[in-house]
């Protein structure tokens, strides 16, 4: 751009870049035909730029796999252990995230076609049939083996029926 005649400034706006970033770019490349990125300040990076790369195409590769999986493969090429927050972030940078284990079942296709049948028996209730339902505060709901249990909880309160938030009825009075 700077070679096709347009001002320091222009290029700089188009790049989105300050006037003297590009000026300091401009002249290095004028004097030493090549431009290397100045180092920045803060902690110097544990993982060299193949190494990021590496770690961002095996999580491509390997999309079901943990933060322990690419500590292995990464640890031997750097002789230090890598932190998975290292991991994490490097992933990160290349718009990646690792996946996180299941934590509750998917539901089985009887549970969607039971949910969808609740559903659509619902769709043309008005405000005042859905006032009409009791929630609790007790529900618990084991849905894996490895029993994490999903917690459904609501308000703590004495009556036993509540209005929608945001209708136009007024909200019983708590005890």
């Amino acid at each position: 751009m700077k070679e096709a005649g347009w001002l320091a400034g222009r290029v700089a706006r188009q790049l989105g870049l300050s006037d003297c970033v590009m000026r300091r770019c401009w002249h290095q490349w004028i004097r030493e035909i090549s431009f290397t990125r100045r180092p920045g300040s803060g902690r110097p990076r544990l993982t060299s730029h193949r190494e990021h790369r590496n770690i961002v195409r095996n999580a491509r590769i390997q999309p079901t796999a943990s933060s322990s999986t690419f500590q292995a493969q990464v640890a031997p090429s750097l002789g230090t252990p890598v932190s998975s927050q290292i991991i994490r972030r490097r992933l990160a940078e290349g718009h990646l995230a690792l996946r996180r284990p299941l934590s509750v079942l998917p539901l089985t296709p009887t549970h969607r076609r039971l949910r969808l049948g609740w559903c659509r028996a619902r769709g043309n209730w008005t405000t005042a049939d859905w006032n009409q339902i009791v929630y609790s505060n007790g529900s618990r709901f084991n849905l894996s083996s490895d029993n994490n249990r999903v917690h459904v909880c609501s308000p703590v309160v004495t009556a036993s029926i509540l209005p929608l938030p945001y209708s136009d009825t007024p909200l019983p009075q708590l005890v």
